[in-house]
C-alpha cells in the first residue's frame, strides 16, 4: 500500500499518506455509502483478490478505510493493512484467520484483558491450546514451542504493568521455528516503536487509543505482509468486523497529529513517573523511562521514545487507591486510554476484572495498582492533582 509519500519522514506520512483527494478534497471526504458501483474492473478486482481493497461492498472496504490503512500500513513500514470496528476485532480476526483445531500458540498473561479472555476462554472452544510463557524472558517462549506451536504472540509494552518486549530476540525465535509473529503496538504506537522493521510479521492496534487520539471512537487495525493480510480480510469480512466510514474518518484526522500529540504524552508520563517514584505514598512505579525500572535497558533499544502510560502501585491497597482515584479533581476516571485527556483506572475492576487475581498478581497487578493514561495537559497541573489526590486519600 505504497504512496508517493513511502519515503518521506514520518510526521509527512502522517499527514498525507492514505489520503484521498476526490474532487480536489484537502482530506479524505466521508462516504457513507454501503454500495459502489459494479463495473467491469471491480468486478475484474474482485474475482482477483476475493474484494479486498476493491470498492464493491463496505463490509470488504470503503473510501474511509482504505485511507486509514493505507496510512497505518505506511507508518508501520508495512506492505498491506486492515482496519477493523475495534481492536478485539482485529486481534480475533487475526488469530482465527491462522488458527484452526489442533494448533498452539504461545503467548504471555502479561497483556490486554480481552485478549486474555480470548486466549484461555474462546480459542480452547476452537480446540487450540494455548501456552503462557514470561514476556521478559523470550527463552521462555521458545521452550514452549510444540511441532503443532503456529503463532508467537506478544505486546510491545504490556496492559497495563508497562514490561517491555524485546521484539528483535521474539522475532528472531519466531522465524527460527516457522511461527507467524505477532505483536500488539497500541501503547508504543509507530512513532515509538515499528515492529516489522524488527522482524515481525503482523502488527495490531487498537485504534481507539493514542492512533484516534480524541477518546471518540473504537477501531482496530492489523498490517503486515500481503501475503497474510489476504488472510486477515477473509477473516474480517466473513466475521463482520468492518470498519465504519464515519469512524474512519475521524480515526484518520487523528492519526494526522499522531507525530505532534505522542512527544507531550510521552514527556508528561516521564515527568510524573519520576516525581511519583519519589513521593512517600507510592509503592512502586512502572515506567520504561526509569532507570529502576527492570526493562530500563530492553526499553532503550525497543522504544527509545518512550509512551504516554503510566501504572504505580499506591500504599493502602485497591481500597486507597479507589480513593485517591476518586479525589482527583482533572484527570478522569474511565477505562481505556491514549486520549488527549488523562484518564485513570483501576484494572482490577476494569480491563482485568475477569482475569483470576493469582494471574494478576503474579504479572505485577499488585494491591493498589492505578493504570494512567496521561494526556498532553499542563503537566503541572497534572502533577498538582495527583499529589493533593494522595494526600486527601490517606484520610
Amino acid at each position: 500500500m505504497h504512496d508517493k509519500f513511502s519515503e518521506r519522514n514520518f510526521s509527512t506520512r502522517a499527514v498525507w499518506s492514505g489520503t484521498n483527494h476526490i474532487e480536489g478534497s484537502a482530506v479524505t471526504p466521508i462516504f457513507t455509502t454501503s454500495t459502489y458501483q459494479l463495473t467491469d474492473d471491480s468486478y475484474q478486482m474482485w474475482k482477483e483478490t476475493g474484494g479486498q481493497h476493491t470498492l464493491l461492498y463496505s463490509r470488504y472496504a470503503s473510501v474511509n478505510s482504505e485511507a486509514v490503512s493505507s496510512k497505518v500500513a505506511s507508518l508501520e513500514q508495512a506492505e498491506d493493512g486492515e482496519t477493523f470496528s475495534s481492536g478485539m476485532a482485529a486481534i480475533s480476526s487475526t488469530l482465527l484467520s491462522l488458527l484452526t483445531q489442533g494448533d498452539h500458540v504461545v503467548t504471555s498473561a502479561d497483556i490486554y484483558g480481552g485478549t486474555y479472555g480470548l486466549m484461555t476462554s474462546n480459542l480452547p472452544k476452537y480446540g487450540i491450546e494455548v501456552t503462557m510463557a514470561d514476556i521478559r524472558d523470550p527463552s521462555s517462549f521458545e521452550a514452549a514451542i510444540k511441532e503443532n506451536t503456529k503463532v508467537l504472540y506478544v505486546e510491545t509494552i504490556t496492559n497495563p504493568v508497562l514490561k517491555v518486549c524485546d521484539l528483535e530476540r521474539m522475532a528472531s525465535i519466531a522465524r527460527k521455528h516457522g511461527l507467524v509473529s505477532i505483536v500488539d503496538n497500541t501503547f508504543a504506537t509507530p512513532w515509538a516503536c515499528r515492529p516489522i522493521s524488527m522482524g515481525f510479521d503482523l502488527v495490531i492496534h487498537s485504534g481507539t487509543k493514542f492512533l484516534n487520539g480524541h477518546t471518540d471512537l473504537t477501531a482496530g487495525i492489523v498490517v503486515g505482509s500481503k501475503k497474510l493480510l489476504r488472510g486477515v480480510f477473509e477473516a474480517k469480512s466473513r466475521f463482520g468486523g468492518a470498519a465504519d466510514p464515519q469512524m474512519c474518518y475521524l480515526l484518520e484526522r487523528g492519526i494526522r497529529t499522531l507525530h505532534a500529540r505522542m512527544p507531550i504524552h510521552a514527556s508528561n508520563s516521564s515527568e510524573l513517573a519520576r516525581r511519583l517514584e519519589q513521593h512517600p505514598s507510592v509503592n512502586s512505579v512502572n515506567h520504561p523511562s526509569l532507570s529502576s525500572f527492570d526493562d530500563y535497558n530492553v526499553a532503550q533499544r525497543i522504544v527509545p521514545n518512550g509512551t504516554g502510560m503510566l501504572s504505580f502501585s499506591v500504599k493502602g491497597g485497591d481500597n486507597r487507591a479507589l480513593r485517591f482515584i476518586r479525589a482527583l479533581e482533572i484527570i478522569f476516571e474511565a477505562t481505556s486510554l491514549g486520549g488527549i485527556e488523562s484518564l485513570v483506572s483501576c484494572p482490577f475492576n476494569t480491563s482485568h476484572s475477569f482475569v483470576p487475581e493469582e494471574i494478576r498478581l503474579e504479572s505485577g497487578i499488585l494491591p493498589g495498582f492505578v493504570r494512567m493514561s496521561v494526556g498532553i495537559e499542563d503537566v503541572e497541573d497534572l502533577w498538582s492533582d495527583i499529589d493533593q489526590a494522595l494526600e486527601v486519600s490517606q484520610l
